[in-house]
C-alpha cells in the first residue's frame, strides 16, 4: 500500500504540504525569472521580495479566506515597505512602522491558525525593507512599487493555481483525514493488548483523536464549499461517512479493565482478545486502502473478509462461553461476556459504516443519499476577517490582545538593539525576524520554537556557507527556490526544517540583493541568539497561561457533552441537530486536550493538577463513547425494542445524566408504564440498561472530577472582563 507521506530519512512530509510548498516556490520562481528577463536581475531581486512575502499566506484554505489574506498582505507589505523607505533612516519613524506592523499582525491571529502566516508576511516585509539600502524619495516609491508588483503577480498566480488545484487539495485533505482515522483505529486496537497499560493506551488514543479532529476541521473547511462537480460532492459525502464510521468505532468503547481481568489470563478467551485486536488492525488497513483509492483510483479491497472475521470471533465466543437467558449477568464474568458480545456487535456496525464510506466514494447516488437533508454550511466557520471580532478583543483580558502587546514590545526592543548594532553589523534587523517567528501566544509553543530556531539557524548558516562557496549563481538561484518550497511546506508540521530552509533562503536573498556585501553568516548566528534571548525574556511580559483558559474549556466541554447527550438519548433525534451537537463535542474535546498538552510545558504547572485534568479528559472521552454507543444501539437495533419500553428507559435516565454533567436539574418525567420485554428482546433490554448504567457511572465520575478541578495559581493573572 502506498503511503501519502514522502519519507526522507528522519523527515516526513505530508502530500498536502508538499503540494503547497511546490506551488509557492513555482510562483516565486515564475515571477522573479519573468521580471529578470524583462527588467534585469536587480529589479527581479526586489520583485522576488514581494512575491516571497505574499507566498507565505498561500496555504490550503477556502478561496474567500485566501483572497482576503492576499489582499491584506499586498496592502500591508507594500505600505510597510514604502513607509520604511520614506523614513529616511529616522529610527523613531521606523520604530513606529515596526510597532504598528507587529501589533496589527498579532491581532489578526484572532481569526485562527492560518492567519499566523499573514502576521509573518507583514513582519518579513518590514525586515527585508530594514535590511537593505532603499534610499528616500522616489527611490523608495520605486522600490515599494516593485515589491507591490511582485506581491500582486504572486497573488494572481496563487489564486489561479488554487482554482486549478482545488479538487486536488480537497482530495489530499480527505485522504489526510482518513489516514488520521486509521491511526486512531490502530490506537483503539492497542487497548486489547494486555502488554500495554490501559492508561497509556487511553492517552495515545486521545492524542490520535486530537490529530484526527484537526485533520477533519481542515478537510471540512475545504470539502463543504464549492461542490458543483459530482466528484467534489462525493468527497464531501466521504468525509461525512468517515465521521459516522469514527462515531461507530468510538462507540465500541468498553470496560477494557473488565475484559482484561476476565479474559487475558484464559487461554481460549485471551486468544479472542488478541483476535479482536488483529481484526481492528485489519480495519485500519482497509481505511488506509480506501484513502489510497481516493488518491490513485486503485480499487480498495472488499470489507467482507473483515466482516467474516468478526462473525467468526462471535461464533467462537459462543462456543467458549455461551450466554442465554438463564445466564447470570450480575456476576463480573457474566457482565464481561455481555460486554464482549456488545463490542463485537458494534465493531460489526463499524465495518458496515466503513463499507458505506467505500460506497459513497464510488457511487454518486450513494453520496447524494448521504448528503440528503444535511445543511453543510452550518458546519463551517463564519466568514473571515470580521472587524467586530477584533473590537471585542481590544481589552487586557484577551489573550490575543496581550500577545499583540507582548510581541510589539519585544519587536521594539529588538529594533532598538538592531539600531545600536548598525555600526558593527549590517543586518541587525534579522533580530526582529527571529523574535517574530519564535514568539507565540502561548508559552509552550514559544519555547519549542526557540529551540528549533537556534538549531535550525546554526544548520542553515553552515549550509548557506557551503553553498555560497561551492555553487554557481544559477545553482544558488535553484537552491533559493527550493528553500522557499521547504520552508513553506514544513511550516505547519516541523518547524525545525522550516527554520533551516528559511535561514538559507534569507541569506541567499541578501546575497542576491547585495552580491558584494560579503559573508553574513556570523551576523546571522549572533542575531539569532539575541533574538531568541529577547523572545524568551518577553514571553513573561503580560503572559496568558493555558491554566487561565482551562476553566472555560472544561465548562465548554461539559456544555457540549450535555448538548450531545440531549440528542443521543432520543430514539430518533433530528439528524442535523445530532450532527451539530456531535461536531461541537468533538471540537470541545480536542480544544481541551490541546490546552492540556501545552499546560504541561508551562512553568509552575502542578503535576497533581495535570493528573486530575487528564483524568477529567479521559472520563469525558469515555462519556463521549458511551453516548455514541447509545446512539448507535438505538439506530441499529431500535426497531427490535418496544418503543414504549425504550422511551421509558431513556426518559428515566436522561435527566440524571444531564444533571450529572452540570445541567439544570430537570423535572422527573411522568411515570410511563414500560411494556414487559418479549422473550426475544431480553438481550436488547439488557444491553440498553447496561449502556445507560455505564453512562451514569461515567457521568458521576465526571461530576466528581469537575468539582475537584483546580489549576496552579497564576501570579500574572488579571481579572477577566465581563
Amino acid at each position: 500500500m502506498m503511503s501519502r507521506d514522502f519519507h526522507f530519512s528522519i523527515f516526513t512530509l505530508p502530500a498536502q504540504q508538499l503540494l503547497s510548498g511546490a506551488t509557492a516556490a513555482a510562483g516565486v520562481a515564475i515571477v522573479a525569472l519573468a521580471t529578470g528577463l524583462w527588467l534585469g536581475p536587480a529589479a527581479a531581486a526586489v520583485v522576488a521580495v514581494g512575491a516571497t512575502c505574499v507566498s507565505i499566506v498561500d496555504t490550503p484554505v477556502p478561496h474567500d479566506y485566501k483572497r482576503a489574506a492576499f489582499l491584506i498582505a499586498i496592502i500591508f507589505d507594500s505600505l510597510a515597505t514604502l513607509a520604511i523607505g520614506l523614513t529616511g533612516h529616522e529610527p523613531l519613524l521606523q520604530a513606529l512602522v515596526v510597532a504598528i506592523t507587529s501589533f496589527v499582525g498579532a491581532m489578526l491571529t484572532i481569526y485562527g491558525k492560518t492567519t499566523l502566516a499573514l502576521c509573518m508576511s507583514m513582519i518579513l516585509s518590514v525586515v527585508f525593507a530594514l535590511g537593505i539600502e532603499i534610499g528616500g524619495g522616489m527611490a523608495a516609491v520605486h522600490h515599494a512599487l516593485l515589491v507591490f508588483a511582485g506581491a500582486v503577480a504572486y497573488a494572481a498566480f496563487g489564486l489561479a493555481a488554487s482554482h486549478l488545484l482545488e479538487e486536488r487539495h480537497k482530495q489530499i485533505a480527505l485522504t489526510g483525514a482518513l489516514e488520521a482515522f486509521a491511526d486512531y483505529i490502530r490506537a483503539k486496537a492497542a487497548l486489547y493488548d494486555s502488554r500495554i497499560g490501559i492508561e497509556a493506551g487511553y492517552a495515545n488514543l486521545i492524542e490520535r483523536q486530537v490529530t484526527l479532529m484537526e485533520r477533519v476541521e481542515a478537510a471540512r473547511n475545504l470539502l463543504f464549499r464549492h461542490m458543483q462537480a459530482v466528484r467534489q460532492r462525493q468527497m464531501a459525502a466521504g468525509l461525512i461517512a468517515a465521521l459516522d464510521a469514527f462515531e461507530t468505532i468510538l462507540s465500541s468503547q468498553t470496560d477494557y479493565w473488565l475484559l482484561q481481568r476476565q479474559f487475558s489470563a484464559q487461554r481460549d478467551s485471551g486468544a479472542l482478545l488478541n483476535r479482536i485486536r488483529i481484526g481492528i488492525l485489519h480495519i485500519a488497513m482497509l481505511v488506509d486502502d480506501i484513502a489510497e483509492e481516493i488518491r490513485s483510483g486503485q480499487p480498495s479491497p472488499s470489507l467482507q473478509a473483515a466482516r467474516n472475521e468478526f462473525v467468526a470471533i462471535a461464533e467462537t465466543l459462543e462456543k467458549v462461553a455461551p450466554l442465554d437467558e438463564g445466564s447470570d449477568t450480575a456476576t463480573e464474568h457474566g457482565a464481561a461476556l455481555l460486554e464482549l458480545r456488545a463490542v463485537l456487535d458494534r465493531i460489526g456496525h463499524a465495518v458496515d459504516a466503513i463499507d458505506r464510506l467505500q460506497s459513497v466514494i464510488r457511487a454518486p447516488d450513494a453520496a447524494e443519499a448521504l448528503l440528503g437533508a444535511i445543511k453543510l454550511d452550518e458546519f463551517l466557520p463564519p466568514r473571515p476577517y470580521r472587524l467586530r471580532l477584533i473590537r471585542r478583543h481590544l481589552r487586557l483580558s484577551s489573550p490575543i490582545f496581550r500577545y499583540a502587546l507582548r510581541l510589539t514590545a519585544a519587536m521594539l526592543c529588538a529594533f532598538a538593539l538592531a539600531t545600536l548594532l548598525t555600526r558593527y553589523f549590517s543586518h541587525g534587523s534579522w533580530i526582529l525576524l527571529t523574535v517574530a517567528v519564535i514568539m507565540r501566544a502561548n508559552y509552550s509553543a514559544t519555547r519549542q520554537r526557540q529551540k528549533d530556531r537556534l538549531i535550525g539557524n546554526l544548520i542553515g548558516c553552515v549550509l548557506a556557507a557551503l553553498a555560497l562557496h561551492l555553487l554557481s549563481q544559477p545553482a544558488l538561484l535553484a537552491l533559493y527556490f527550493a528553500s522557499i518550497a521547504l520552508a513553506h511546506a514544513y511550516a505547519p508540521v516541523r518547524y525545525l526544517i522550516t527554520s533551516i530552509a528559511a535561514c538559507v533562503m534569507a541569506l541567499l536573498m541578501m546575497h542576491f540583493l547585495n552580491p558584494a556585501g560579503g559573508s553574513l553568516l556570523a551576523e546571522r548566528l549572533l542575531d539569532t541568539g539575541l533574538g531568541a534571548a529577547i523572545a524568551a525574556l518577553f514571553s513573561f511580559l503580560l503572559p496568558y497561561w493555558e491554566r487561565q483558559d482551562l476553566p472555560q474549556l472544561s465548562a465548554a466541554l461539559l456544555r457540549a457533552s450535555r448538548k450531545y447527550a440531549r440528542q443521543a438519548l432520543k430514539r430518533n433525534p433530528p439528524e442535523q441537530n445530532y450532527r451539530l451537537a456531535r461536531k461541537d463535542l468533538f471540537d470541545a474535546g480536542a480544544d481541551f486536550a490541546g490546552a492540556l498538552q501545552r499546560l504541561a510545558n508551562e512553568p509552575g504547572s502542578n503535576q497533581t493538577d495535570i493528573t486530575r485534568l487528564q483524568a477529567f479528559l479521559s472520563a469525558n472521552y469515555r462519556m463521549m463513547a458511551q453516548l455514541a454507543a447509545l446512539h448507535v444501539l438505538l439506530r441499529m437495533r431500535g426497531r427490535d425494542l418496544d418503543a414504549t419500553t425504550a422511551e421509558a428507559l431513556l426518559a428515566q435516565h436522561r435527566p440524571v445524566l444531564i444533571g450529572l454533567l452540570g445541567g439544570d436539574v430537570e423535572p422527573p418525567p411522568a411515570e410511563a408504564a414500560a411494556s414487559p420485554a418479549a422473550e426475544n428482546q431480553w438481550q436488547m433490554v439488557a444491553a440498553l440498561m447496561q449502556r445507560l448504567q455505564q453512562a451514569e457511572t461515567v457521568a458521576r465520575q465526571i461530576s466528581e472530577l469537575a468539582a475537584g478541578l483546580s489549576v496552579a495559581p497564576n501570579p500574572y493573572a488579571v481579572k477577566r472582563g465581563t
